[in-house]
């Protein structure tokens, strides 16, 4: 019998070799396996949807059931992180019923809740000591296994995420993302902020492997093209094919402070909560990142998929921070990435920008009303 283990226990494994197997129903026939991700070299990651089975996954005859050979792993890999993930032609797993996942002798139970994801990582192998140990985890990321991998320091490729519906034609107009509305879905989608005439910044995870962009907001929909995609800070800037006018936001130019207001703006969830952005608020609640990672703050606003891409602003209105992730088994518990790291990018390209030290606070909706006709739903075509 399988001894259950909750997120954060942790078990020794005995020996060489651990097997996996997920026990799930699978109601809306989602494509879904258990990905191996080496941390942080020495071995190469293993998503089953589209590659052969390494020499680490034994009896691999699918990729809800093998057996890794430890002894294999060379010692630089320390970690190996255990993701359920859906193919990029999947939303997310939320269709799975009833999942439970054997790790050895250890069974790991997850809750519907944490399924709303399409990656998620449900365990860790790692190494103490000479010793192989099992750690449970539920850490989700709404944009996927290959941003997942950018978290733990590992460069994962999901070439099945092309596979979906077919673009619109280049002499098309945009079609609406993901709304159910007539027209061609967008294949996925984020947000961004338009922050200078016809320049508009998001994240880089939201617009890698796009092959057509078109960005939608109160005045009108236009095509957009990155100029500038920087994976390392995961910002990218877009130029958009229209001129909408000149932008009234402006970037802060001081610090940020732990425990001050933060709000955002942006399209989460397109097609269920409405076609106009959302609103949300919260506060700054760390000042790091995961791992002390300085270019990243913690806010508390809730975040959905969606989100990725969308401005932070303070009590006074100016941009502090870019949406960038939230962990899917902690309330509220959401990155973003500091401002000042986008203004190289602005630099870089010759965009002008304003930049305003911190005034007077405002009422929450009159932030809303002033910055949301610049916030945009980032609409992408594989």
């Amino acid at each position: 019998m399988p001894y259950d283990l909750v997120a954060g226990a942790n078990a020794v494994v005995p020996g060489d070799e651990v097997a996996l197997r997920v026990h799930a129903n699978n109601g809306g026939s989602v494509d879904f396996a258990v990905a191996v991700l080496p941390v942080p070299r020495g071995a190469d990651p293993w998503l089953p949807l589209q590659d052969p089975p390494p020499a680490y996954a034994d009896g691999a005859s699918s990729g809800v059931e093998f057996r890794l050979k430890l002894s294999l792993f060379p010692d630089t890999v320390q970690m190996v992180a255990l993701v359920l993930y859906a193919s990029g032609a999947s939303s997310t797993l939320i269709s799975l019923r009833d999942v439970s996942i054997d790790v050895g002798s250890n069974n790991i139970r997850l809750d519907h809740s944490d399924l709303t994801v399409p990656s998620l990582l449900f365990a860790e192998l790692y190494r103490r000591n000479g010793q192989w140990k099992v750690r449970a985890k539920k850490d989700g990321v709404f944009d996927g296994i290959e941003e997942l991998g950018r978290r733990i320091g590992v460069q994962v490729t999901d070439r099945r995420r092309s596979e979906t519906p077919t673009p619109p034609r280049r002499d098309q107009a945009p079609g609406p993302s993901r709304s159910g509305a007539r027209g061609t879905m967008a294949d996925w989608t984020g947000s961004g902020s338009m922050i200078a005439d016809k320049f508009l910044i998001t994240n880089a995870h939201v617009v890698n492997n796009a092959r057509e962009i078109f960005v939608s907001g109160f005045v009108g929909k236009t095509r957009a093209e990155p100029v500038i995609v920087d994976e390392t800070n995961d910002l990218a800037l877009l130029r958009l094919w229209d001129s909408f006018g000149q932008s009234e936001i402006s970037f802060r130019d001081t610090g940020v402070y732990l425990g001050e207001t933060a709000v955002t703006l942006g399209y989460p969830l397109s097609g269920l909560l409405g076609r106009g952005p959302q609103f949300t608020s919260g506060a700054v609640s760390n000042l790091l990142g995961p791992g002390d990672d300085a270019r990243l703050m913690q806010v508390t606003c809730p975040i959905q998929p969606g989100s990725s891409g969308g401005p932070v602003f303070d009590e006074t209105g100016l941009l502090i921070g870019v949406v960038t992730a939230s962990l899917s088994n902690a309330q509220n518990v959401n990155f973003a990435i500091r401002s000042a790291l986008v203004f190289p990018l602005l630099d870089a390209a010759n965009v002008d920008f304003e930049r305003r030290t911190k005034g007077t606070s405002l009422q929450m909706s009159d932030i809303v009303k002033a910055n949301s006709r610049f916030v945009w739903r980032v609409e992408c075509f594989a």
